[in-house]
């Protein structure tokens, strides 16, 4: 397989191909056009004549058909049978039948292994369709989905296809609705953005711009690698000292997703809060610190292990912007919306503003209870007291479509209740007396 293998889904007219085709160029890396094979075995099929719900006799094409997928210039050369079809492949009546072979789940499934095929023999590759991140490179490097309003999509394939009538752009538009309705309905390899995909909406950008947002996520990508071993690392350390200084014990960790954009909405007993949160979670997670903090070794310590720094006393626009943008990659954001550690281990109403950036990033959200860490190291005191027990409580997911229902005002509600309910079931099984929230 591919030493770097760079998926871009999305819809019909979205752009997908032209940005695969030019990212590829700008990284040196091979490009595979899979709208192209799905293209050539329609082709072949109308040659032969075939009916294209006939399972059956659409296999025995692929199988018996001679298919040749060549790259020259970045731009994929299509044959069957040793005859030049690269232009044919793209005619509006293949176009309009290509969905018979997506919907055929065998067929589907041949085509994902000659893509696996023709990854296989790569260093590099950037592969674009509608289910590469999710079906056919499931662990892919980077995943990308990109996505634009149907009209725009529309005028997209109108302008390439020199059908410039208002009659003729709204019956594309029509035919691109009903192709994204079947893309998305259809039971093998929907098209769906995968869970760690970073979404980019195309609409109002050139494809140029399109590409440089790319190029910006991979050259992240690469930076973040060996941020993200001394990540792990640090992580360790830190589970090796909380370990070696308190009992602790985590409950419920299969209730936080592995991938996609995740928020942990989580009680402030103790200043190890943040690493109670996190040293237990397999996925690498960001967290959020006063400003202040920034300064000397501690400073450049927090900021190695995805701390983001926040201005305290006001609305910090800068440090939203970027919780957003690390939710959107797909990555796991830890928050305390009590904005303070408590003064006597009870749960305070938490405040709005975390609402927000869940629904702006399509974030989950997993509640997590801490409780013991008031005792072991309140507020008033400068030192922790070793050797007490800590229990940390992962509640069950609150997945994104929930959390967009709801306004602020509720979902802090919703989570204050939810954190202390949490919190008095866990003191209850530990033999502690609950708290009383009336």
């Amino acid at each position: 397989m591919a030493n770097l293998i760079i998926t871009i889904d999305g819809p019909a007219a979205s752009g997908k191909s032209t940005v695969a085709r030019l990212l590829a160029e700008r990284l040196g890396a091979s490009f595979l056009d899979t709208g192209a094979m799905y293209r050539a075995v329609t082709l072949a099929a109308m040659q032969a004549g075939i009916n294209m719900s006939d399972q059956g006799k659409l296999l025995d094409v692929l199988d018996n058909r001679k298919f040749q997928f060549v790259v020259k210039k970045n731009k994929i050369m299509v044959s069957i049978d040793g005859v030049d079809v690269t232009d044919q492949i793209r005619g509006p009546e293949v176009t309009a039948n290509t969905q018979h072979i997506a919907e055929a789940p065998k067929m589907r499934a041949k085509l994902v292994e000659m893509q696996r095929q023709f990854a296989a023999g790569k260093d590099k590759i950037v592969t674009e369709g509608r289910d590469q991140g999710t079906v056919a490179f499931p662990n892919a490097d980077i995943k990308f989905y990109l996505t634009a309003q149907t009209i725009e999509r529309a005028r997209r394939r109108a302008k390439d296809e020199g059908r410039i009538t208002k009659d003729e752009l709204e019956q594309i538009q029509r035919a691109i609705e009903k192709r994204d309705k079947s893309d998305q309905s259809r039971t093998v390899g929907p098209l769906t953005p995968a869970t760690d995909a970073v979404v980019i909406d195309t609409t109002d950008l050139t494809v140029e711009e399109v590409v440089e947002k790319l190029l910006g996520h991979i050259k992240n990508h690469a930076f973040r690698k060996p941020k993200m071993r001394w990540f792990r690392l640090a992580r360790w350390f830190c589970k090796v000292f909380c370990m070696t200084f308190f009992r602790i014990r985590p409950a419920d960790l299969e209730n936080v997703p592995d991938q996609g954009p995740l928020v942990l909405i989580c009680n402030h007993q103790s200043f190890l809060d943040p690493v109670l949160c996190g040293i237990f979670v397999k996925r690498p997670l960001y967290f959020l610190a006063r400003d202040t903090l920034f300064k000397g070794l501690f400073g450049w310590l927090i900021a190695s292990v995805n701390t983001i720094p926040v201005k305290r006393g006001a609305a910090d626009l800068s440090a939203m912007k970027t919780i957003i943008s690390k939710l959107k990659e797909g990555s796991g954001v830890c928050l305390f919306p009590e904005a303070t550690r408590t003064s006597d281990g009870r749960i305070t109403p938490f405040k709005r503003g975390f609402g927000l950036l869940c629904r702006r990033g399509g974030a989950a959200v997993v509640p997590v209870v801490i409780d013991g860490a008031f005792e072991c190291w309140p507020r008033h005191k400068k030192l922790f007291s070793p050797g007490g027990r800590i229990v940390i409580c992962y509640g069950k997911c609150i997945p994104a479509e929930q959390v967009r229902k709801m306004g602020d005002r509720k979902l802090a509600e919703f989570l204050t209740d939810t954190l202390r309910q949490m919190q008095n079931d866990c003191r209850i099984k530990q033999g502690k007396e609950s708290y009383g929230y009336g």
